[in-house]
Formats: C-alpha cells, sequence, structure tokens
C-alpha cells in the first residue's frame, strides 16, 4: 500500500502548479499567496487521503494566512 512522501510539519517547496479542473484554475489566480516563488518554503499542516490522482496535503506559509490545498506531484523537499 502506498504511503505519503511528507509528513506533518515537514518543509516543502512548490513546483509546479498545474490546474487540473477551472476551480483548481480560478483560485490560483485569485489567492493572494504568491505560491509561483520557488524560494517560498511551506509546512505540511496536513495529510489527506489519496484519492484518484494521489495523495493531498494542506500546507501553510510563514506569514499568516489562508492554507493551500496541493497534490504530493507539485511539492519537492525544502
Amino acid at each position: 500500500m502506498a504511503s505519503h512522501k511528507f509528513k506533518l510539519g515537514d518543509q516543502v517547496r512548490l513546483v509546479k502548479l498545474t490546474s487540473t479542473n477551472t476551480v483548481e484554475a480560478f483560485l490560483n489566480l485569485v489567492t493572494t499567496i504568491d505560491a509561483t516563488r520557488s524560494q517560498d518554503i511551506w509546512e505540511i499542516t496536513r495529510l489527506l487521503p489519496a484519492d484518484r490522482n494521489g495523495f493531498q496535503y494542506h500546507i501553510k506559509g510563514d506569514q499568516e494566512g489562508p492554507e493551500r490545498l496541493v497534490r504530493e506531484e507539485q511539492l519537492q523537499f525544502a
């Protein structure tokens, strides 16, 4: 059985933001956080179960602000 690559508290960077649906594309456009900056460090705050596309995570940046939902393939260790 497959398991999460990352664990709670891990520091990660976003490596790509591909939109698989229109809702995700819209949220990427209107977010107040520039998630495309590769130097930004994010922290894993929640592990989500796998769906048909793989594991998902909630991540949060250093500053106070909303969490972001990302797929495992969008992350790399910082």
